[in-house]
Protein backbone atom coordinates (compact mmCIF):
# COMPACT_ATOMS: atom_id res chain seq x y z
CA UNK A 1 0.00 0.00 0.00
CA UNK A 2 1.36 3.37 -1.03
CA UNK A 3 1.42 6.25 1.17
CA UNK A 4 0.40 9.65 0.85
CA UNK A 5 2.82 12.86 0.84
CA UNK A 6 0.82 13.55 3.75
CA UNK A 7 1.60 10.46 5.99
CA UNK A 8 5.16 10.34 4.59
CA UNK A 9 6.16 13.79 6.09
CA UNK A 10 4.59 13.28 9.20
CA UNK A 11 6.35 10.26 9.96
CA UNK A 12 10.21 11.43 8.52
CA UNK A 13 9.75 14.60 9.89
CA UNK A 14 8.55 13.13 13.31
CA UNK A 15 11.43 10.93 13.64
CA UNK A 16 14.00 13.56 12.59
CA UNK A 17 12.46 16.10 15.15
CA UNK A 18 12.91 13.31 17.81
CA UNK A 19 16.16 12.94 16.78
CA UNK A 20 17.66 16.73 16.62
CA UNK A 21 15.39 17.49 19.38
CA UNK A 22 16.97 14.85 21.86
CA UNK A 23 20.44 15.77 20.64
CA UNK A 24 20.34 19.28 21.08
CA UNK A 25 20.31 20.00 17.40
CA UNK A 26 16.77 21.40 16.46
CA UNK A 27 17.75 24.93 15.82
CA UNK A 28 20.75 24.45 13.48
CA UNK A 29 18.31 21.19 11.62
CA UNK A 30 15.62 23.87 11.28
CA UNK A 31 18.08 26.40 9.63
CA UNK A 32 19.28 23.79 7.62
CA UNK A 33 16.22 22.63 6.35
CA UNK A 34 14.79 25.66 5.86
CA UNK A 35 18.33 26.89 3.17
CA UNK A 36 17.41 22.93 1.32
CA UNK A 37 14.05 23.88 0.49
CA UNK A 38 15.34 26.89 -0.64
CA UNK A 39 17.69 25.20 -2.70
CA UNK A 40 14.99 23.26 -4.05
CA UNK A 41 12.06 25.69 -4.74
CA UNK A 42 14.78 27.77 -6.38
CA UNK A 43 15.69 24.83 -8.87
CA UNK A 44 12.40 23.24 -9.94
CA UNK A 45 14.01 20.31 -12.09
CA UNK A 46 15.99 18.96 -9.54
CA UNK A 47 13.59 16.84 -7.99
CA UNK A 48 12.33 15.54 -11.50
CA UNK A 49 15.57 14.73 -12.63
CA UNK A 50 16.13 13.00 -9.31
CA UNK A 51 12.83 11.35 -9.84
CA UNK A 52 13.05 10.56 -13.46
CA UNK A 53 14.83 8.31 -15.81
CA UNK A 54 16.41 10.65 -17.69
CA UNK A 55 19.58 10.32 -15.25
CA UNK A 56 21.52 7.42 -14.52
CA UNK A 57 22.31 6.29 -10.72
CA UNK A 58 26.29 7.47 -11.44
CA UNK A 59 24.84 10.66 -12.99
CA UNK A 60 22.44 11.17 -9.87
CA UNK A 61 24.97 10.86 -7.45
CA UNK A 62 26.78 13.95 -7.51
CA UNK A 63 23.16 15.70 -7.27
CA UNK A 64 22.26 14.18 -4.33
CA UNK A 65 25.94 14.31 -2.57
CA UNK A 66 25.43 18.12 -3.79
CA UNK A 67 22.22 18.16 -1.38
CA UNK A 68 24.03 17.22 1.05
CA UNK A 69 26.91 19.00 0.93
CA UNK A 70 27.94 20.89 4.10
CA UNK A 71 25.04 19.55 5.70
CA UNK A 72 25.26 18.12 9.52
CA UNK A 73 24.35 13.98 9.48
CA UNK A 74 20.86 13.90 10.55
CA UNK A 75 20.00 16.17 7.27
CA UNK A 76 22.72 14.39 5.04
CA UNK A 77 20.95 11.17 6.34
CA UNK A 78 17.51 11.79 5.27
CA UNK A 79 18.61 13.59 2.24
CA UNK A 80 19.92 10.15 1.47
CA UNK A 81 16.63 8.04 2.73
CA UNK A 82 14.36 9.99 0.81
CA UNK A 83 16.64 9.69 -2.23
CA UNK A 84 17.25 5.80 -1.55
CA UNK A 85 13.28 5.36 -0.92
CA UNK A 86 12.56 6.70 -4.13
CA UNK A 87 10.23 9.79 -2.07
CA UNK A 88 12.62 12.55 -3.31
CA UNK A 89 9.19 14.60 -4.24
CA UNK A 90 8.01 14.46 -0.54
CA UNK A 91 10.61 16.42 0.60
CA UNK A 92 9.63 19.83 0.91
CA UNK A 93 6.64 18.29 2.28
CA UNK A 94 8.58 16.47 4.91
CA UNK A 95 10.50 20.19 5.75
CA UNK A 96 6.67 21.68 6.07
CA UNK A 97 6.00 19.41 8.48
CA UNK A 98 9.09 19.65 10.15
CA UNK A 99 8.51 23.53 10.26
CA UNK A 100 4.94 22.50 11.63
CA UNK A 101 6.41 20.98 14.51
CA UNK A 102 9.31 23.42 14.79
CA UNK A 103 6.85 26.53 15.21
CA UNK A 104 4.53 23.99 17.80
CA UNK A 105 7.45 23.75 19.96
CA UNK A 106 8.94 27.23 20.32
CA UNK A 107 4.81 28.67 19.96
CA UNK A 108 5.63 30.84 17.23
CA UNK A 109 2.64 31.02 14.31
CA UNK A 110 3.35 32.81 10.64
CA UNK A 111 0.79 35.11 9.94
CA UNK A 112 0.47 36.48 6.30
CA UNK A 113 -0.76 40.28 7.01
CA UNK A 114 -2.23 42.57 4.16
CA UNK A 115 -2.84 46.42 4.99
CA UNK A 116 -3.64 49.26 2.61
CA UNK A 117 -0.70 50.90 3.28
CA UNK A 118 3.17 49.62 4.43
CA UNK A 119 3.90 49.20 8.14
CA UNK A 120 6.55 50.76 9.49
CA UNK A 121 8.79 48.48 12.08
CA UNK A 122 6.89 50.25 15.22
CA UNK A 123 3.40 49.21 13.29
CA UNK A 124 4.74 45.57 12.95
CA UNK A 125 6.22 45.41 16.71
CA UNK A 126 2.25 46.46 17.93
CA UNK A 127 0.70 44.09 15.68
CA UNK A 128 2.86 41.30 16.35
CA UNK A 129 2.52 41.49 20.04
CA UNK A 130 -1.45 41.61 20.25
CA UNK A 131 -1.52 38.92 17.52
CA UNK A 132 1.12 36.84 20.13
CA UNK A 133 -1.30 37.57 22.73
CA UNK A 134 -4.54 37.00 20.93
CA UNK A 135 -3.16 33.22 19.69
CA UNK A 136 -1.34 32.62 23.06
CA UNK A 137 2.46 32.20 20.79
CA UNK A 138 5.13 33.78 22.24
CA UNK A 139 6.60 34.97 18.94
CA UNK A 140 4.10 36.12 15.56
CA UNK A 141 6.55 35.60 12.27
CA UNK A 142 4.61 38.16 9.87
CA UNK A 143 4.57 37.81 6.22
CA UNK A 144 3.38 41.94 5.73
CA UNK A 145 1.92 42.70 1.67
CA UNK A 146 0.17 45.96 0.63
CA UNK A 147 -3.36 45.64 -1.00
CA UNK A 148 -4.84 49.07 -1.73
CA UNK A 149 -8.20 47.57 -2.44
CA UNK A 150 -8.68 46.56 0.94
CA UNK A 151 -8.86 50.65 1.82
CA UNK A 152 -8.18 50.33 5.41
CA UNK A 153 -7.43 48.31 8.20
CA UNK A 154 -5.72 44.46 8.13
CA UNK A 155 -6.57 41.06 6.68
CA UNK A 156 -4.45 38.27 9.02
CA UNK A 157 -4.56 34.73 7.88
CA UNK A 158 -2.97 31.87 9.57
CA UNK A 159 -2.65 28.22 9.27
CA UNK A 160 -6.02 27.87 10.76
CA UNK A 161 -8.00 31.55 11.04
CA UNK A 162 -8.75 34.71 8.92
CA UNK A 163 -9.20 37.49 10.85
CA UNK A 164 -10.42 40.19 8.24
CA UNK A 165 -10.88 43.77 9.47
CA UNK A 166 -10.64 45.53 6.31
CA UNK A 167 -12.36 48.53 5.78
CA UNK A 168 -13.53 47.06 2.03
CA UNK A 169 -15.03 43.90 4.05
CA UNK A 170 -17.06 46.38 6.41
CA UNK A 171 -18.27 48.25 4.00
CA UNK A 172 -19.29 44.78 2.15
CA UNK A 173 -20.88 43.85 5.30
CA UNK A 174 -22.96 47.28 5.39
CA UNK A 175 -24.28 47.15 1.69
CA UNK A 176 -25.50 42.92 2.63
CA UNK A 177 -27.39 44.70 5.20
CA UNK A 178 -28.86 47.78 3.06
CA UNK A 179 -29.88 45.87 -0.08
CA UNK A 180 -31.59 42.83 2.93
CA UNK A 181 -33.45 45.71 4.59
CA UNK A 182 -34.77 46.90 1.48
CA UNK A 183 -36.42 43.23 0.28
Amino acid sequence: MKLDKKTVARRYARALFELVDEAGQLDPTYQELLALRQVITANPQLVPSLMGVQLTAAQKKPLVDALKSGAAQPVANLVQMVFDYGRMNDLVAIIDEFERRYDAHYQRVHADVVTAVQLDDSRKEELSSALAKRFGASEVVLNDSVDPSILGGVIVKTANQTLDGSVRTKIEQIRRLLVNKDV
